[in-house]
């Protein structure tokens, strides 16, 4: 067997366990299993594999996932619904068939196969890691026990939110029951779409919030999920419904987009700065405070950013905590943050 030819097999066997990845990309080891485990499902994986249906399964896979990935190459709105429920089917029936193949010639490895799936976490966004995304595995999107007597302030956003809530919960701690939203907020219309359920009925004292990559990001070569006029649209009518609670509210800017918004041929953005303006627009009409995060990352944008990506390292999302925690606490007007 060549080398290339080893290193394939290595890649279909890893995802009878742990997923079918993305074309070329290596297969995850589930942190449930040891590394003796580990290897003892590999070795049954590879032999599996080498059988003469198991082959003709893969092939035929393969065949569906080069489609798939044609497609996923273009714009979201020029993809094709069809071919990705075509290839979601044809990646459940793979994993089905590998699976009982699996255990017809290695029935030992049942419990393993049990404890991989347990740990099994959904597939982050584009850019995130577990630091910045809503898996349940994240302590930051988990529900949050109110201490008594402390005022209750509301985080809403995006993945950059999620990044920094829980360094702005260590900062306020003792001074503010910090809560977020349990999911990643996404654009304004996932916004209008939540927003009752996520204000729910308990009494806020302060709601940071932020609403703005996912409006600017292109959905096609020429239009972006939300056009500069509807996000400014979207933005007031979110405004009013947070309003309604008697909260203090305070927008916080989008973060700067690296490479001018060009992170792949398919993942653009419209003008951060130009958004930044529109939503600013809507913040003075409704007189709400800002805390302009854009200007805050902007100069270490290098240094603290991911290459090529809109998330940050964990020294971005410090400085950015301690913008949003500042702000927050000026609104609380409680003693400044040391």
């Amino acid at each position: 067997m060549t080398l290339p030819q080893a290193a394939l097999l290595v890649m279909l066997a890893g995802t009878l366990l742990f997923g079918v990845g993305r074309a070329g990309a290596a297969p995850v080891v589930s942190a449930a299993l040891t590394p003796e485990e580990s290897h003892q499902v590999a070795a049954a994986q590879a032999a599996v594999l080498k059988t003469p249906g198991m082959r003709a399964a893969t092939a035929q896979f393969n065949a569906a996932r080069k489609v798939y990935q044609l497609d996923r190459a273009k714009f979201p709105a020029e993809r094709s619904h069809a071919v990705a429920v075509a290839y979601h089917k044809a990646t459940k029936d793979y994993e089905a068939a590998k699976r009982q193949a699996l255990l017809a010639q290695h029935p030992g490895l049942a419990p393993l196969l049990a404890k991989a799936d347990a740990a099994a976490k959904r597939k982050p966004n584009e850019g995130e890691t577990l630091a910045d995304s809503d898996a349940p595995k994240n302590p930051a999107v988990r529900t949050l026990k109110d201490e008594p007597g402390l005022p209750r302030v509301l985080l809403i956003g995006d993945s950059i939110s999620i990044g920094y809530t829980l360094q702005v919960r260590a900062l306020l701690k003792g001074k503010a029951n910090v809560h977020r939203i349990p999911m990643n907020g996404g654009a304004t219309e996932v916004g209008l779409a939540h927003m009752k359920a996520w204000l729910g009925t308990g009494k806020w004292a302060v709601i940071h919030f932020n609403f703005g990559l996912h409006d600017a990001k292109f959905a096609s070569a020429t239009t972006q999920r939300a056009s500069r006029e509807q996000y400014g649209e979207n933005l007031r009518q979110l405004v009013a419904q947070m309003k309604g609670t008697g909260a203090k509210l305070v927008f916080a800017t989008t973060t700067p987009v690296p490479m001018g918004g060009n992170l792949t041929p398919t993942r653009k953005f419209d003008s951060i700065p130009a958004r930044n303006e529109v939503a600013l627009k809507v913040m003075q009409e409704q007189g709400v405070a800002i805390d302009d995060l854009y200007t805050v990352v902007l100069p270490v944008q290098e240094k603290v950013g991911r290459p090529n990506d809109v998330h940050f390292q964990s020294e971005g999302y410090d400085l950015l905590a301690k913008a949003v925690a500042a702000s927050i606490a000026a609104q609380l007007r409680t003693e400044p943050l040391k």
